[in-house]
């Protein structure tokens, strides 16, 4: 009697391609788990992949930025050879007597050189008032807007923002442990600081009905919080919590927190450059999954400690 597909021989040619099947995959496993765990993988891109493993990049089917279309604005700015985006700017703390010009602001400067590097531009960065931003962006002075969140009431209907936030943290908000303001309800109506751009202006707004005070700079809005010139403070967590480490803040106590920002802080652009807009929203979405924002996010909250940090004992001019 002969051998059918259907029959022993049949049955033992399933077995062998099933068996090594179970061996291939048990080699890629033990290859894949580090040989004892010396390296974890991350992903296709992640650090922990081996050289001698690189030809599984071959596999990975996502697009890199440099892959990706640029509308009309990144690609004026790559014949130039120059990214010019516009940031936030401010002078950092100083004593009274040796004050400094203002400065672009980190975090947003820490964007900018991202977008410039993904692009292989050299970048130039416009310290921009909040009146001047939009001005810089119809009449072509900068390319790209990076200034946190909008605090356009307005509608614009010429400037567009790409979908996607570069800030992605929560906030809380803190108070004097013995001020006025010792409920989330007493916030209603009250004053907070908040620092030029941040989206938590609108949060403490509509979640509490709260008046936010905004400054130039999220220092600026700490140095009046402390000056008593607001009864709270609103700010991202990890800067609350670094600062409430510090011993000057032992007089002040979280009040609220997992704050999430009522908008996004978005990168803008002029409206009608939908592929330019398209590759800001994927190179977002890049470094958010890669955790690029998120190391810019710590590293603010270090500056800002800093920063903040000095103005205790009259050491610089809170003004």
């Amino acid at each position: 009697m002969s051998e059918t597909a259907s029959g022993p021989l049949g049955h033992r040619r399933a077995a062998r391609g099933a068996a090594g099947t179970l061996v291939v995959v048990a080699m890629a496993l033990a290859v894949l788990g580090g040989i004892g765990g010396s390296w974890n993988f991350t992903g296709i891109d992640g650090p922990g992949l081996p050289a001698s493993l690189s030809w599984l990049r071959l596999l990975d089917t996502t697009p890199t930025l440099a892959s990706l279309p640029k509308g009309p604005v990144l690609e004026r700015a790559a014949v130039r050879g120059e990214l010019r985006v516009g940031v936030r700017r401010y002078p950092r703390p100083a004593p009274p007597e040796a004050p400094t010009p203002p400065e672009p602001d980190a975090f947003d400067a820490t964007l900018a050189r991202q977008l410039a590097d993904s692009l292989g531009l050299k970048l130039q960065l416009v310290g921009l008032a909040p009146e001047e931003r939009g001005t810089a962006l119809r009449n072509g002075r900068v390319d790209l807007l990076v200034a946190g969140v909008s605090d356009d009431t307005a509608p614009q209907p010429d400037i567009a923002a790409a979908p996607g936030s570069y800030d992605t943290g929560r906030g809380e908000v803190v108070v004097l442990r013995r001020g006025r303001v010792q409920d989330e309800a007493a916030l209603r109506g009250a004053s907070v600081c908040v620092g030029e751009g941040s989206g938590y202006a609108g949060a403490v707004a509509q979640r509490y009905g709260a008046q936010p005070r905004s400054y130039p700079s999220s220092v600026h809005a700490a140095s009046a919080f402390m000056a008593g010139e607001c009864a709270a403070l609103a700010e991202d967590s990890e800067v609350l919590q670094r600062l409430m480490a510090n011993e000057e803040w032992r007089f002040y106590k979280p009040l609220a927190q997992g704050l999430a920002l009522r908008a996004d802080a978005s990168v803008r652009l002029v409206e009608g450059d939908a592929a330019s807009r398209d590759y800001i929203a994927a190179a977002l979405r890049r470094w958010q999954a890669d955790g690029t924002l998120a190391k810019a996010r710590s590293a603010r909250a270090g500056n800002l400690q800093f920063e903040i940090t000095l103005l205790k004992d009259g050491l610089v001019c809170h003004s």
